[in-house]
C-alpha cells in the first residue's frame, strides 16, 4: 500500500468516524481541544503504520483504540487517573489480541449518546454563531481548516482563530459533556438545529462569491441533520429540519442555468427535481408529525416546502395554504425575515398590493437595513404593479447590497429592464421618495427607526401614490396636528426634525420641484450620502431639528426650494428633574396580577434601590449578595455608573430575585425574551452561558414599562 493510498484511506475514515472518535475522547478527558489533539495523534499513527500493515478491517475501531490509549497515557502523566480509568486501561491492554469487531463493541457502549453530547457542546449558545459553525464542521463534519475556509470564503487563519476561541470558551465555562434535560434542552437543541441550518443555507444560497450554490455544504448539513435525527428520533423539530433540507436540496439541479446563473422557483424545470430527496423529505415530515406536540418553526417551514414540491407546475402551487402556513410561522418565529417571506406569499395568493403593504412595514426594520432581499422583493412587487421607476431603484439597491456575483448580475439586469419600461419624466411619489430617503447608507438604525415612524404616518395620511411635488407644508401641518397635536413637546419636535431632514434631502435631489432630470438614484452629484465639500456643518447634538443622531442631510445648505416643515413650529421642552410617580400609582402597580416576574423584579428593584436603570440592568448573577440584599455593578457599566459600586435593595426585591435567578450561576440577571440572531451576536459579557439569551436592553425595558404604565423607568426612582 502506497503512502498516497494511505492518505486517501485516512481522509475517508476521518470524515466518517471523526465525530464518534472525538466524542468518545471528550467523555474521557473532558476537554474538546485535548480530545481533538489525541484524535489527530491517532491519525498520525495511521499514516505511519497503514502503508506497511494495510488498512485494518475496521479502521474506525483501530483509530478509536489508539486514541483512547493516548488519552489514558495523558491522564496517567497528569496523575488524574481514577479507578475507572485504570479499569478501562486494563481492559484495553488485555484485549490486544481480540478481533477488531470485538474491540469496537467493547470500547464504547454509548457512542451514539457521545456524538449527541458533542453536538450539544460544539453548538453551545455561549459561542458566537460563526464559531459554532466552524467548530461543528471541524469536530462533527471532519472538515479541515482549509476546507471550511474555502467553503465560507474566509481566510484559514480566521477559521483557525474561531475554532481556537471556541475551544477556549468551552474550557473556561466548563461546559459539561452531557445531554441537557428539562427546559434547557429545548434551547440547546434549537442552537444545534440553527447551526446545521446555517451551514445548509450558506450552501443553498451563497452569501458571497461567484457561485450561486455550494453543494458540499448542503451535503454536509444534510449528513449532520440525518445523523442528529438518528440520535434524537423523538424530536419533531429535528425531523422537520431534515425534511426541509431534503426538499430544498431536491431542487439543486434546476436552480441554475448551465452557465451558473440563478433560476427563480417559478421558472425552474420541475422535471429535474430529485424525486428521491422529495420522498425522503415527505417521510421525515411524517415522522415529525408522529412525534406529536405543537408545530415548531422547522416543521412549518418543511410543510411550506411540501406545498411547493407537490405542485407539478408553478401555476398549481397552493399559495393560499402557503400564506396560512407563514402566518402560523410568524407566530412561533416572529422575525422580520419570516414576515418578508410572508409578504411574498400574500402577494402570490391575494395580489401584489397585499404583499407590498406588508413589505413596506419592514423598510424601517433595523435588522433588514443591509439585507438585499428586502429591496429585491419590493422591486418584484413594484414591477407587478407597473411602478417601474420605483422598482428600478429597489433592484439597484439590492444589487449594491448583495455580495454574490450571479445574483448581482440578475438584479442589475432587472433594474435595466425597469429603466426601459418606466415612462420618462415621471415625478416621484411620496412612497418612492420616503423609501429612498430611509434607504440611505449614512443613516444608522436608530435614525431609520425614528424617521420611519414619521414617514409612515405621512404616507398613510396623504397616500403612497401622491406625487411628492404635490405635497404641501399645510398638508403636513394638518397631519401633525391630527397625529401629534396632543403629544409631548419632545415627541412633536422629534417628528418635526424628521420632516425637516426629509425636506433638505428632497430639495437637494430636485424632488420637491418635480425636476425628474435630477434623479437621486442616477445623479452622483446629488447623492445625499456624499455631502458637498462646501456645505456648512453644525453641532447636531445641540440642534433638535436634526433627529436623535447625526444625519448628514442636516449639514446641507439651508436655501431650500420648499420646506415641508414650514408650518411646524418647534415646541419648548421643559427642563429640570423628572417628577417621580406618585405613591397611589406605585401601590396600584405592585397589585397588578398580570406583571411578569422579570418586570416586577426590575421595577421593584429600581423603586427600592433608587439605582439608575443602566446600573440595574448591568447586574450579573455571579455578583449578587443575596444575603446582604445587594449586587455589585462593575466599573464602566450602566448609564449612570462611573465606577464599581453596590446596588442595594429591600425586602420586596429580595423575595423576588431568587425566583428570577432560578438556579443560574452566572450571566446577566435580567435576560431578554429570545436568543440573539446569528447576525447580531452580543458581547460575551451580555450573554447568559446557561440559557443562550442576552442581557435585557435599556430600550426594551423602557418600552415595556411605558406600554404598561405610560411612565418612564426613571420615574420609578425614589427621590
Amino acid at each position: 500500500m502506497t503512502s498516497q493510498d494511505a492518505h486517501r484511506a485516512v481522509d475517508a475514515v476521518w470524515k466518517m468516524e471523526s465525530a464518534r472518535i472525538i466524542a468518545g475522547l471528550v467523555r474521557m478527558v473532558g476537554d474538546v481541544g485535548l480530545a481533538e489533539e489525541l484524535a489527530q495523534d491517532a491519525l498520525l499513527s495511521a499514516l505511519q503504520q497503514w502503508p506497511e500493515s494495510g488498512v485494518p478491517d475496521n479502521p474506525g475501531a483501530w483509530l478509536m483504540a489508539v486514541a483512547k490509549r493516548r488519552a489514558i497515557d495523558h491522564l496517567r502523566r497528569g496523575e488524574r487517573l481514577d479507578r475507572r480509568h485504570e479499569q478501562l486501561a486494563h481492559e484495553i491492554a488485555t484485549r490486544q489480541d481480540t478481533s477488531e469487531a470485538d474491540l469496537d463493541e467493547a470500547l464504547d457502549d454509548e457512542v451514539g449518546d457521545d456524538v449527541l453530547r458533542l453536538m450539544f457542546v460544539s453548538c453551545h449558545p455561549a459561542l458566537p454563531a460563526e464559531s459554532r459553525v466552524a467548530l461543528t464542521l471541524r469536530l462533527l463534519g471532519g472538515l479541515r481548516t482549509e476546507e471550511i475556509a474555502r467553503a465560507f470564503l474566509v481566510s484559514e487563519p480566521t477559521v483557525a482563530q474561531r475554532v481556537v476561541r471556541a475551544k477556549r470558551t468551552l474550557a473556561a465555562l466548563r461546559i459539561p459533556f452531557e445531554i441537557p434535560v428539562g427546559p434547557d434542552r429545548a434551547a440547546r437543541l434549537s442552537s444545534v438545529l440553527e447551526v446545521i441550518y446555517l451551514v445548509f443555507n450558506e450552501g443553498y444560497a451563497a452569501t458571497a462569491g461567484d457561485g450561486w450554490m455550494r453543494q458540499d455544504l448542503c451535503h454536509e448539513a444534510l449528513r449532520l441533520g440525518r445523523l442528529l435525527a438518528g440520535l434524537a428520533p423523538g424530536e419533531a423539530e429535528v425531523h422537520g429540519l431534515v425534511a426541509l433540507m431534503e426538499i430544498q436540496a431536491s431542487r439543486s439541479a434546476a436552480r441554475t442555468t448551465p452557465s451558473g446563473q440563478p433560476v427563480a422557483l417559478h421558472e425552474q424545470n420541475r422535471g429535474r427535481w430529485d424525486q428521491l430527496l422529495i420522498h425522503r423529505g415527505f417521510a421525515a415530515l411524517l415522522r415529525a408529525r408522529q412525534c406529536g406536540g405543537p408545530l415548531g418553526p422547522y416543521v412549518l417551514q418543511a410543510a411550506i416546502a411540501v406545498c411547493h414540491a407537490r405542485a407539478r407546475t408553478a401555476q398549481e402551487t397552493d399559495w393560499t395554504q402557503i400564506a396560512a402556513l407563514y402566518e402560523s410561522l410568524a407566530k412561533v418565529l416572529p422575525t422580520p425575515v419570516v414576515q418578508l417571506n410572508r409578504a411574498v406569499a400574500l402577494a402570490m395568493a391575494y395580489g401584489p398590493e397585499a404583499g407590498l403593504a406588508l413589505a413596506d412595514t419592514l423598510v424601517t426594520e433595523p435588522s433588514l437595513k443591509d439585507y438585499h432581499r428586502l429591496p429585491s422583493v419590493r422591486g418584484d412587487l413594484l414591477v407587478r404593479l407597473g411602478r417601474h421607476e420605483e422598482a428600478r431603484r429597489e433592484f439597484e439597491r439590492a444589487a449594491a447590497l448583495t455580495l454574490n456575483g450571479p445574483e448581482r448580475t440578475i438584479l442589475l439586469e432587472r433594474a435595466a429592464a425597469c429603466a426601459e419600461a418606466a415612462p420618462p419624466g415621471t415625478a416621484p411619489t411620496l412612497a418612492e421618495a420616503a423609501s429612498a430617503f430611509l434607504s440611505r447608507d449614512d443613516l444608522d438604525a436608530a435614525t431609520v427607526r425614528s424617521y420611519g415612524q414619521t414617514m409612515s404616518r405621512l404616507r398613510r395620511a396623504l397616500g403612497d401614490g401622491t406625487p411628492l411635488p404635490d405635497v404641501s407644508a399645510a398638508q403636513v401641518a394638518d397631519v401633525f396636528t391630527a397625529a401629534w397635536g396632543g403629544a409631548a413637546s419632545a415627541t412633536w419636535n422629534r417628528h418635526r426634525a424628521a420632516v425637516r431632514s426629509f425636506s433638505v434631502w428632497a430639495s437637494t435631489q430636485g424632488l420637491l420641484t418635480g425636476d425628474s432630470a435630477r434623479d437621486p438614484a442616477g445623479d452622483p452629484a446629488h447623492d445625499p450620502t456624499r455631502a458637498p465639500a462646501h456645505a456648512p456643518t453644525r453641532d447636531l447634538t445641540r440642534d433638535p431639528a436634526c433627529g436623535p443622531t447625526r444625519d448628514p442631510a442636516c449639514d446641507l445648505t439651508r436655501d431650500l426650494t420648499r420646506d415641508l416643515a414650514a408650518g411646524l413650529g418647534r415646541r419648548p421642552e421643559p427642563r429640570g428633574r423628572t417628577r417621580p410617580i406618585d405613591r397611589p400609582h406605585i401601590e396600584a402597580l405592585w397589585q397588578r396580577p398580570d406583571l411578569a416576574l422579570r418586570e416586577r423584579t426590575l421595577w421593584l428593584l429600581l423603586h427600592e434601590s433608587a439605582a439608575g436603570v443602566g446600573a440595574a440592568l448591568a447586574l450579573n448573577v455571579e455578583d449578587l449578595d443575596l444575603a446582604g440584599m445587594r449586587g455589585r455593578v462593575a466599573a464602566g457599566t450602566g448609564r449612570e455608573s462611573s465606577g464599581s459600586r453596590w446596588v442595594r435593595w429591600r425586602a420586596g426585591t429580595a423575595e423576588l430575585i431568587p425566583h428570577l435567578v432560578a438556579g443560574r450561576g452566572r450571566g446577566p440577571l435580567f435576560l431578554s425574551d429570545r436568543r440573539p440572531g446569528p447576525g447580531r451576536p452580543p458581547a460575551p459579557g451580555d450573554l447568559c452561558p446557561e440559557t443562550g439569551r442576552r442581557r435585557l436592553s435599556y430600550e426594551r425595558a423602557e418600552y415595556l414599562f411605558k406600554q404598561a404604565t405610560g411612565y418612564t423607568l426613571d420615574q420609578l426612582r425614589t427621590r
